[in-house]
């Protein structure tokens, strides 16, 4: 594999080769290159996943446009083009193609399609790709800002309309527009055909737009609510005459013209400016659910007691399907995660409640992303999601419920992890829990936690008891102190799966 140190020492070289007279001095150039290094190699890795594991695709592109979003980089590739030059980054990017495809073709020899980009998107929330714990300083690097935890003292200008648009529009419309034209098209039409469909739609409101958001960083708006956020927020490539950048946590209104447009990041503006939104006309364009990501939300609020949720009669089964995570280390595993398939042809990807105490009608209004509906295929089943993002689930095993009554015997625990020992590194991360259960209905257990690097270790641990009963797909935990818990509950082969968690006999 080839280390992304290398590929970051090669950026800086040739930055420094295509530096001109005004541009940063050495060391700046090395953090300009670490920072661009690790940004292009997510993006390509990323791509190579998308091409190389449809099945995932989906789950690939939301955990790139986290990380990016996390990291504050929807502007760095346009930022480093103004502060270096926009033929220099070209020539850049060119030069670099040969290192990029060598990384990926080095991942490829890690395991089969599906565990290598299992573990890329775990890395994208480790250190590996952390752009700003490797850069603190990008953004004064740039010029387009101060530096990480620090606010600049400016008051945005407020110029007024000259003439242009006389609409107004949310990013959310924007971001639904956008998401209606990439769904009315064929799958099989190439990235770039899609984007320039979207650039040509959104051209067509006018040659300028009018957009309202709020500044979540350096020229960056986006909108959102306590469920969910836009999927392609609005980024201004440039301020109108070297105008201020407006300040981050303003709801603003700019105009600008539409100057791209990218389905895994954002639309962006070029020639910006900050008007008073007086005397335009609110939109009437409606804010679909295409245009919006909807956040997780904690599972405990789709709770209710026993017996107020989901019916039997409702409950088509519970079927598992094979895939990869990533275990203690950093290791990629092989899963089989469980969906919950309901009779009236929708089915839901993360099941964590016994049926009966989940309560899927607040959960389908809530995180709809979750859900979706299934037609039957042989034996398998075709779904397609909320997004419109489909999926072949080719089943591994049909769960059937247990009888009421089910008793145990035995000691089964559950082991989870993380860190990067298996890509070479000296971190691990350890948790798990375990349960002794006995035939007479009671149980005991606790649970388990610990890391260690390559100069210190630490851990912790709990343990309890009390009483268990299992009935159809679900177990009701009943700890001798604390709230009882109605879980998820089945058994295949000599293990079970408890709630999220699988557990293997000892």
């Amino acid at each position: 594999m080839v280390p992304l140190r290398r590929l970051t020492t090669c950026t800086a070289l040739l930055l420094a080769a295509t530096a001109s007279a005004q541009t940063p001095n050495a060391a700046a150039l090395r953090a300009l290159g670490t920072a661009y290094a690790t940004y292009l190699s997510a993006g390509r890795l990323r791509d190579d996943c998308v091409a190389r594991d449809p099945g995932t695709a989906a789950a690939t592109k939301q955990a790139y446009a986290a990380w990016l979003s996390a990291q504050k980089l929807e502007g760095f590739d346009a930022g480093l083009r103004k502060r270096l030059g926009d033929a220099n980054v070209t020539q850049l990017r060119a030069s670099l193609n040969t290192q990029l495809d060598a990384l990926v073709g080095s991942m490829r020899t890690l395991g089969t399609a599906a565990q290598v980009c299992a573990a890329y998107r775990a890395q994208l929330k480790g250190d590996t790709f952390d752009v700003r714990g490797k850069v603190p300083q990008l953004n004064t690097l740039l010029g387009t800002g101060t530096a990480a935890g620090t606010t600049a003292a400016t008051t945005t200008k407020v110029a007024p309309v000259s003439p242009g648009p006389t609409v107004r529009y949310t990013v959310a419309q924007l971001s639904s527009l956008a998401g209606q034209t990439l769904a009315s098209l064929p799958k099989t039409a190439s990235s770039s055909v899609a984007e320039q469909a979207v650039v040509t739609k959104l051209r067509a409101l006018g040659p300028q737009v009018a957009v309202t958001g709020t500044v979540q960083r350096s020229r960056s708006l986006t909108q959102s609510d306590d469920r969910r956020e836009v999927k392609w927020s609005v980024y201004c490539y440039d301020m109108a005459g070297d105008a201020a950048d407006p300040s981050k946590g303003q709801t603003v209104t700019v105009v600008g013209r539409v100057r791209d447009f990218d389905r895994d990041t954002f639309l962006t503006l070029e020639g910006c400016r900050v008007v008073n939104p007086a005397g335009l006309k609110a939109s009437t364009l409606p804010a679909a659910d295409v245009g919006w990501r909807f956040k997780n939300q904690p599972p405990e609020r789709f709770l209710v007691a026993a017996g107020q949720g989901l019916k039997d009669s409702e409950v088509l089964g519970i079927y598992t399907t094979q895939s990869s995570g990533i275990g203690v280390g950093g290791m990629v595993i092989v899963t089989f995660p469980p969906y919950l398939f309901l009779k009236d042809g929708t089915v839901y990807n993360d099941p964590l409640w016994a049926p009966s105490s989940f309560n899927a009608k607040l959960s389908k209004q809530l995180e709809p992303q979750k859900w979706g509906k299934w037609t039957r295929q042989g034996l398998n089943f075709q779904i397609r999601w909320g997004d419109g993002e489909t999926e072949t689930f080719e089943v591994q095993d049909a769960i059937k419920p247990a009888a009421a009554g089910l008793k145990l015997n035995g000691t089964y625990a559950s082991l989870g992890g993380g860190g990067n020992t298996a890509m070479g590194g000296d971190v691990m991360v350890a948790g798990g829990s375990d349960y002794t259960f006995k035939p007479d209905g009671t149980f005991t257990g606790g649970r388990f936690g610990g890391a260690s690097t390559s100069n210190m270790a630490v851990g912790s641990q709990s343990r309890g008891g009390g009483r268990y009963s299992i009935q159809g797909y679900g177990i009701a935990i009943k700890p001798t102190s604390g709230p009882e818990q109605h879980l998820l509950f089945y058994r295949f082969g000599d293990a079970l799966h408890i709630g999220g968690s699988d557990f293997v006999q000892d």
